[in-house]
């Protein structure tokens, strides 16, 4: 499992009302190498699959629900992968969503920009 964190937003104001973004930067620049390393992971198929959650709620009728998204080539458009967004309700997945990143034009920067500001990511081993 890869951790990967961006700057918090108090971090972010700290820095603009300082005028110092060196901590900003340093922790924008360490996720962006460790995301990058998972798009390139499943964009070469060194692995299938990666995914990560988000934190879990409780539904109104007591449910336990969470969203899971997964990374993956993407089946409908070539050179480009795929993040599945489902929700995981009472042990049943319901898909939401999903999103095409480019591999060759740019995708990897959209890819960053949509990731959530803390995620632990899993590999699915081949």
């Amino acid at each position: 499992m890869v951790t990967i964190k961006k700057a918090t937003q108090a971090q972010t104001i700290a820095a603009i009302k300082s005028g110092d973004f060196s901590e900003v930067d340093k922790i924008e620049e360490t996720a962006k190498k460790d995301a990058r390393q998972v798009f390139d992971a499943v964009s070469f198929g060194a692995v299938p699959l990666i995914w990560y959650d988000l934190p879990p709620v409780r539904c109104q009728s007591g449910a336990v629900s969470f969203m899971r998204y997964a990374l993956h080539r993407s089946t409908k458009k070539a050179d480009h992968l795929q993040l599945s967004c489902m929700e995981i309700k009472d042990g049943r997945m319901i898909p939401t969503s999903d999103h095409q990143y480019n591999i060759t034009d740019g995708g990897f920067s959209e890819f960053f920009r949509d990731l959530p500001h803390v995620i632990n990511v899993n590999y699915l081993e081949q």
